[in-house]
């Protein structure tokens, strides 16, 4: 990895972790933006085991100052099993370098994709460890459409993040192309 992308990743560590414990509209943050980006380019770039890395230390040091929940293995689950499901979709549509750079309508797509799944896994472990549902059908059900309004503020955040962080990656690239096209002129 390059000095840059380290960069990269750095800031985007202090960004999670940024919007995890500021006041902010409930789900409204990057954390599916940032999974999209570790399964797409941080596993490329070094492993995906050092991709799953990235949403976990965001998780925990922030979960140790705002506190531990019953739902941390759904919760946790859900971002590894997002960078998983971003590196086998990284993996089966974009096959050439090209089609990489142009990935932000790909990492949208997934992040949507991602969205979904994070929504289905969460809200089962706040139906199954909380209190507020009952354990069955109805209180599952209950769940899921009381938690619609977050579930859209999710996918708000991830397209404007996704977009974000992606565009960023993208002229960083450009930008190293250029020196590098530069450089070899000289």
């Amino acid at each position: 990895m390059k000095k840059i992308e380290l960069l990269l990743v750095v800031f985007l560590i202090f960004l999670g972790i940024y919007y995890r414990l500021i006041p902010h509209s409930p789900n409204f943050s990057p954390l599916i933006a940032i999974t999209v980006f570790s399964g797409f380019i941080l596993s490329r770039k070094t492993n995906l085991l050092v991709s799953l890395f990235l949403p976990l230390a965001i998780l925990f040091s922030t979960d140790l100052i705002i506190g531990l929940h019953k739902t941390i293995p759904f919760v946790y689950g859900g971002f590894l099993l997002s960078v998983i499901l971003s590196f086998a979709y990284s993996h089966t549509f974009l096959k050439n370098k090209l089609e990489f750079k142009g990935s932000i309508i790909h990492s949208n797509i997934s992040g949507f994709i991602n969205n979904v799944v994070f929504y289905v896994i969460s809200n089962f472990g706040v139906c199954l460890m909380g209190s507020l549902y009952s354990k069955d059908l109805n209180g599952l059900l209950e769940c899921y459409v009381a938690a619609i309004p977050f579930f859209k503020n999710s996918v708000l955040a991830t397209i404007l993040f996704t977009t974000i962080i992606f565009g960023i990656y993208n002229l960083i690239v450009q930008w190293q192309d250029k020196k590098y096209r530069d450089y070899e002129k000289v």
